[in-house]
């Protein structure tokens, strides 16, 4: 359940130049406990809407999983996703190779903390080991944008808590060990436990587990 009665801080980053010659630049993103060098090469003759649309791509690389991101004109919005204390974030864009590049950060808007609000939580137990070497297929999805499928494979000697830790960590290990988009995942026994990292409105989430 979302919290009501604050705003969601949002930051930007306005691109004001294009590039007159090839090179890198570099887009530092600090929120005071994450702190990310976002390294992008341009090429001469990018002009601004292709290196908007460069490092729109390569912010959202590393940051989509805690904001939301939107564009518009030549300017990138970095959105939290949930209505929080304003944080202390600053973006900055450094032209590391004299490409020509410019660029300004700045706050759009305060994050104000709302009331209420309470993380989704979400469930798997697993009730059987069953037999045999097989390959269970387990989808989680939200019904919307987040469809993701993990395949775990069984040498039918393991018990429904063992079975419990592989599904776990499999989930863990997506997108170069970046995990499940906004889930913190943990397994007691023979239950994972998925736990939305942001207090957003109540997802359609569910769980299948399937023999392959």
């Amino acid at each position: 359940m979302a919290p009501t009665g604050g705003s969601e801080e949002t930051n930007q980053l306005e691109i004001l130049t294009g590039a007159n010659k090839d090179g890198r630049i570099k887009v530092v993103f600090d929120d005071g406990q994450t702190r990310k060098d976002i390294i992008q090469t341009v090429n001469m003759n990018d002009n601004t809407t292709t290196v908007f649309y460069k490092l729109m791509d390569a912010i959202y690389q590393e940051l989509g999983f805690d904001y939301d991101m939107t564009g518009s004109g030549m300017t990138i919005y970095i959105k939290e996703p949930t209505q929080e204390a304003d944080k202390d974030i600053t973006i900055t864009l450094e032209d590391l190779d004299a490409t020509g590049v410019t660029g300004v950060g700045s706050e759009w808007r305060k994050g104000v903390a709302g009331t209420g609000g309470v993380a989704e939580v979400n469930e798997l137990e697993i009730t059987e080991a069953g037999s045999g070497l097989k390959d269970l297929s387990v989808n989680f999805t939200d019904g919307n944008y987040l469809n993701e499928t993990v395949t775990v494979t069984l040498q039918g000697t393991e018990t429904p808590s063992e079975i419990a830790d592989k599904i776990e960590s499999a989930f863990q290990a997506l997108y170069n060990g970046k995990g499940l988009f906004r889930q913190n995942i943990t397994v007691s026994g023979a239950k994972v436990t998925f736990t939305s990292t942001k207090t957003v409105a109540d997802q359609n989430i569910t769980i299948t587990v399937k023999s392959k």
